[in-house]
């Protein structure tokens, strides 16, 4: 392979601090492999496999890049034959490449002795911390209520966060806050510093704050957009005579906005801002249509700069003077102290649980790992390294860290104390950090990435791979074009430059039918409007109605992809025509519409499946489920048992439960009660009469059984399991059920136990916005359109990419908060007056939530980078709009990057730049119809014509079909001739179905003897099966209860066991004795071959009698003895084996008990210890057995079997068979 001359320096670079800047698609890991495996393989300074620690950011990563080692060390190895590839190889898999959790975890199993903590921990799962974590703060909360000086701190914390139903708000605050400083390195320190930070004393002024930056750098922001569209007014105003009658006052206006953005302090902007007036605007008459259009236009620019001053700026920031804002500060101090104290308590009490459990949950595995390589004197300014990592930074070589942009404080702190100065290799891509949600740090590689030198022999070092090898030109064209417009300083913090230009790596396709490659742009207008506040979790009903149109859409352009015959290009360079798994279709947010795009694709027929990590709770299923659980667990809660009778777990109608509400103002389960005694409706009597004694029933069972053995009483005696079966997506809806079970197995076995506690658990979860993953049924090589969230795509590629939803506006929820948090800034807390119980913004709280704002428009930048970027052949952008024109000709005016509302926003404004006076987009736009045009990157669509929703939810329409059905009047009985000659087909030989192809000697004799009971029924007209007779073989038979005298007494199975091994071991010896047969196991058990149970079992005067027996005497006598003798045999159809059809044959295994030679014959010998009376009767139950041993040993040897011998311990006979 051919390497680029950055990657040739990431592979070559040795004694340095290395940051790998790798672009999407720059053969990242390609370049990762073969630098280890060169300096694996280096002939003057080799390192060991061990001597590497390769941290990854998930399980997947880090398999793949120990498999892609493995390869090249093999082939290194096939390709040279040298020793060392070979040692490499031999040591791959005890070298550390793992994720950060696992390798700290195996730190802290290898050193737990510096902290004092047990070995035998385990990671708890979220489920169980989830319930712990509310036990514990539950408790905190009713000692500090309990003690009158800790309950004055909790006073305040209840007046600003509890509610009338309790202090569920301050539990969820204080976890919050636990949660959230468990990111820092230093958690306890942090808290404090974040309420000193409140402690501000009367000389600082507010520029002297952490906070005044941010929210100036906000008020620029709002500012500049003013400014902007203003300058657009003006300009369009001085062009226009008949608007010159306005020109001074919208000039004023436009100089008072402009001073005020020359202001630096609070008070000089404060004032500037205040003296910013909107005078009323004189008449103007008599205009030309174009000229009332840019006068209505620039109106509304006023309009909108007046809302920004008068509703925005004052009110927000400047509604009381400085002195006033830092009093604010300081009264909440009281609050932050008490916040920090009960969250501090709350910590040590969680630890100390978690202990008590010997339980660690994912951010102990980081903080303990960090205690132990830290030495005690560190501090946050000053962090000195312990003996341990000193250890393991001699240990260490290569220290190379995956994905480091999405690294948090805790985690740097980790990877440094483990490396030297100049060996530690940092690999990422700054524009595809997108985990703040997981509390992801970007800043610490961006600080890098700025002040790293390019040049080959700095110390501290930054290589930049920016070519790109998976995607087509034009895509990488659509990518930069975008970029270089929207990632800017003042937008993301970093300028999208030469740097981060994306530099083709492939050329377009050579396939006549591949795709153009074009980045396509398809817009679609909608009538309703979208609101820009959509919470994440769930969309409106108006946006729903909106997308449902975009599902529809993107469906009918799937299927005109996949008809225009469309070749994709592999790996290896050879052509496949384009399928269903070649196409994904990626959402900023799933939730809510992930099921929609579903829908649609299965309406037009396109396989798909949505891989989700919410809406378990909300599937139907669960739901009625949990619903019958509570039922059981108090019938009392009226809507769980609505819920249940309404469901098809009992069925009653909705006017049956009107009656029932009707009956009386009790408790719903009473009135169902009555309703039996006085209901009109014999059908629904029935129904809860049977429904109640069942929940009777079902009510017993749960206070002596687990919930998990609860769950699956109820799929038995429901049979709702295999209902939802036969539903739509049946095999999801089994999935989730039996996930249900598996998750209240688990929280048994975790040490919880109680259907209430389980309830509770769940419940918890959902309050929190705990949501679970549905049940994932399809595999990854399945051809199907896979739709997932854009996190999700990230590091796979694609052949065709859909980026869905692109007019969906950003989500600002989070912003709104009462409590905010920041790395750097600390803790924003509102300021509460109890006496108008109304709370108010303080300069911390704006200070943060302006930086916060900024930095989440800077991440979302950052995903749509990621989505574009998975594309090889074929990248569409598909959104709605719900006013078109308007949109338009804002996007023609521009849109500063960080003022954009959705990704469109960003998109558009670039696009528009070629084609915004396109004649055949400006009539579109004019006309409301359908557009498009092209050049050699774009192809821009306007969809003003939409394919017709088919959802029933929308149309309200209901199938004939099904309303014939439910009235009883099918519409056709009988069922056409190819549908009754398929289900009447019956396969010609079912026996051989049937038929293993592997049997176990035990396993024909139990056949046998079925067979035999089948052919005795049929003989004598029996109606049922005749018992099966309890086997030697058998190891679930008990024994009678008279012969059990203790609980230590060994069951018939395995007295026969011990009693085979004792025959095994012991020589045959004619004259041995007694003593000396108890000797040799006294023996054996010191040596391990039996156990106490089986030596005292053993009756060894059973065994001494076999040996005087003539046959013992034989067997003593004989040349060649085989003891416990293995065979495997193909063996024809026979009478031994009925389930086989005639011609075919099956393997059969077994062990002989003893095998002996006589002369040039054999004697075959099975020792039975069954308590049967007689010879006969052994003969019967055994001679199917022992016919297969004298067939399988003839058959083998090649030798005849002249005699069959059974010997009975309990006859103390041999019987010949």
């Amino acid at each position: 392979m051919a390497w680029t001359e950055a990657q040739e320096a990431a592979m070559n670079s040795r004694g340095q601090t290395l940051l790998l800047s790798a672009a999407a698609g720059s053969g990242k890991t390609a370049v990762l492999v073969e630098r280890l495996v060169r300096r694996l393989l280096d002939r003057q300074n080799p390192i060991d496999m061990t001597a590497v620690l390769v941290v990854t950011f998930t399980k997947a990563a880090a398999a793949e890049m120990r498999e892609r080692i493995g390869a090249a060390l093999t082939a290194a190895l096939e390709a040279t034959g040298r020793p060392d590839a070979e040692r490499q190889l031999a040591l791959l898999p005890a070298a550390s490449i793992s994720t950060l959790h696992s390798f700290c975890q195996e730190v802290i199993r290898t050193y737990f002795y510096t902290i004092d903590l047990d070995p035998a921990f385990r990671v708890a799962g979220e489920e169980e911390l989830s319930l712990l974590r509310k036990q514990v703060l539950e408790d905190l909360l009713l000692s500090y209520y309990e003690q009158e000086e800790k309950a004055d701190v909790l006073y305040p914390l209840a007046d600003m966060f509890g509610t009338e139903r309790g202090d569920d708000n301050i539990v969820r605050t204080v976890e919050r806050m636990y949660q959230y400083s468990r990111s820092m390195p230093f958690t306890e320190q942090w808290l404090r510093q974040a309420a000193a930070a409140y402690d501000i004393p009367s000389s600082v002024s507010i520029e002297e704050t952490p906070w005044w930056e941010p929210v100036k750098a906000e008020i620029r922001r709002s500012l500049q957009e003013a400014v902007r569209q203003y300058e657009w007014a003006v300009r369009q105003i001085e062009a226009r005579p008949a608007l010159q009658g306005v020109k001074d006052l919208i000039y004023s206006e436009y100089r008072s906005l402009q001073g005020v953005l020359e202001k630096h302090t609070w008070e000089m902007t404060a004032r500037a801002v205040k003296a910013v007036t909107f005078t009323r605007l004189p008449a103007l008459r008599k205009l030309t249509p174009e000229d009332k259009a840019c006068w209505e236009a620039c109106k509304k620019i006023r309009t909108d700069s007046k809302k920004l001053i008068q509703d925005k700026l004052c009110p927000v920031y400047f509604a009381v003077s400085s002195a006033d804002l830092l009093d604010g500060m300081r009264a909440v101090l009281p609050v932050m102290k008490g916040l920090v104290q009960v969250t501090s308590d709350f910590a040590a009490a969680y630890e100390k649980a978690k202990r008590e459990k010997g339980w660690i949950d994912f951010s102990d595995l980081e903080h303990l790992c960090l205690k132990i390589l830290s030495a005690p004197e560190s501090t946050p300014d000053r962090i000195v390294p312990s003996a341990v990592a000193r250890k393991l930074q001699e240990k260490y070589a290569e220290v190379l860290i995956d994905e480091y942009q999405d690294t948090n404080g805790v985690q740097e702190l980790i990877t440094q104390l483990v490396s030297r100065t100049n060996n530690r290799f940092m690999v990422g891509d700054i524009k595809q950090s997108i985990y703040r949600f997981r509390l992801a740090d970007p800043s610490l590689f961006l600080e890098k990435y700025k002040r790293f030198r390019r040049e080959p022999q700095a110390v501290e070092r930054c290589i930049d791979l920016n070519r790109n090898f998976r995607s087509m030109p034009q895509i990488l064209a659509a990518v930069n074009e975008v970029f270089a417009a929207i990632m800017t300083e003042e937008a993301a913090g970093l300028a999208y430059g030469e740097r981060e230009f994306l530099h083709a790596g492939r050329g377009p396709s050579d396939h006549p039918h591949s795709v153009s490659g074009r980045t396509e742009v398809c817009l679609l207008s909608t009538g309703e409007k979208e609101k820009e506040t959509t919470e994440a979790t769930e969309a409106t009903a108006q946006e729903q109605t909106a997308f449902e149109q975009e599902s529809a859409y993107i469906a009918e352009k799937i299927q005109h992809l996949l008809a225009s015959h469309t070749y994709i290009t592999e790996k290896d360079g050879t052509h496949t025509p384009l399928s269903y798994g070649h196409i994904v279709i990626l959402l900023r947010s799933p939730a809510g519409k992930a099921e929609v795009l579903v829908q649609a694709l299965q309406q037009a027929g396109i396989p798909s499946f949505a891989e989700q990590n919410g809406g378990y709770f909300a599937a139907i299923e669960v739901q009625i489920m949990l619903s019958l659980l509570q039922c059981i667990d108090n019938p009392q809660q009226d809507i769980p048992l609505a819920a249940v009778l309404r469901s098809p777990l009992v069925g009653v109608s909705e006017a049956c439960l009107a009656e029932l509400r009707l009956l009386g103002a009790g408790p719903l389960w009473r009135n169902a009660a009555r309703y039996i005694t006085q209901g009109e409706n014999s059908s629904a009597v029935t129904a809860l009469q049977q429904f109640l004694q069942q929940l009777e029933s079902w009510r017993t069972y749960s206070r002596r059984h687990s919930v998990a053995e609860l769950i699956w009483r109820l799929f038995s005696d429901t049979a709702y399991y295999e209902y939802v079966g036969g539903l739509p997506g049946g095999s999801i809806r089994q999935a989730n059920l039996k996930a249900l079970y598996e998750r209240a197995r688990q929280y048994e076995e975790h040490g919880f136990r109680g259907l209430f506690r389980y309830l509770r658990l769940l419940d918890k979860m959902k309050e929190d916005g705990v949501d679970l993953a549905p049940a994932k049924v399809a595999g990854e090589k399945e051809d199907v359109v896979r739709i997932m969230s854009i996190h999700k795509s990230k590091g796979l590629e694609f052949p065709v990419v859909i980026v869905a939803d692109m007019g969906k506006a950003f989500n600002r929820q989070d912003w709104n908060e009462p409590i905010l948090f920041h790395h750097t800034l600390g803790i924003g807390l509102k300021q509460y007056d109890t006496d108008w119980r109304m709370s108010y913004p303080t300069l911390a709280w704006n200070g943060i939530r302006a930086q916060s704002a900024w930095e989440s428009t800077a991440e979302e930048e950052r995903i749509l980078y990621v989505a574009m970027t998975r594309a090889k052949e074929l990248l569409l952008l598909i959104g709605h709009t719900s006013h078109l024109a308007n949109d338009w000709n804002r996007w023609c005016q521009g849109v500063p990057p960080e003022r954009a509302k959705s990704y469109w926003d960003w998109v558009m404004p670039t696009v528009l730049k070629n084609c915004s006076t396109a004649p055949a987009l400006t009539t579109a736009i004019e006309t409301a119809t359908d557009g498009v045009w092209q050049n050699d990157i774009w192809q821009v669509r306007v969809q003003c014509s939409l394919p017709a929703v088919r959802s029933s939810r929308c149309k309200g329409e209901r199938d004939p079909r099904l309303a014939a059905l439910q009235e009883g009047n099918p519409t056709g009985t009988e069922p056409p001739a190819w549908l009754e000659e398929r289900l009447q087909w019956r396969y010609a030989y079912p026996q051989a179905v049937t038929a293993a192809a592997k049997l176990s000697v035990s396993e024909i004799k139990r056949q046998q003897q079925e067979w035999e009971q089948a052919a005795l029924q049929a003989e004598r007209g029996l109606s049922r099966l005749l018992p099966e007779m309890a086997t030697e073989e058998d190891p679930f038979a008990q024994p009678p209860l008279w012969e059990v005298t203790d609980e230590n007494k060994m069951t018939g199975a395995a007295y026969g066991t011990a009693m085979h091994k004792a025959m095994q071991y012991i020589a045959g010896n004619t004259h041995a004795g007694l003593d000396e047969i108890r000797a040799d196991l006294v023996q054996w058990e010191k040596e391990g071959i039996f156990s106490a149970a089986e030596r005292a079992a053993i009756k060894v005067a059973q065994i001494r009698a076999f040996w005087l027996q003539p046959l013992g005497k034989r067997m003593a006598a004989s040349p060649v003895v085989h003891r416990e003798y293995p065979f495997s045999v193909l063996l024809q159809g026979n009478p031994y084996l009925p389930t086989l059809e005639a011609g075919e044959a099956v393997l059969v295994q077994g062990v002989l008990d003893v095998l002996f030679q006589e002369g040039e014959e054999w004697v075959i010998l099975d020792y039975k210890t069954d308590r049967l009376s007689t010879p006969e009767a052994f003969r019967e139950r055994y001679h199917v057995q022992l016919a297969i041993y004298k067939q399988a040993v003839e058959q083998v040897t090649g030798r005849k079997v002249k005699e069959v011998y059974i010997y009975s311990f309990h006859l103390q006979q041999a019987v010949a068979c």
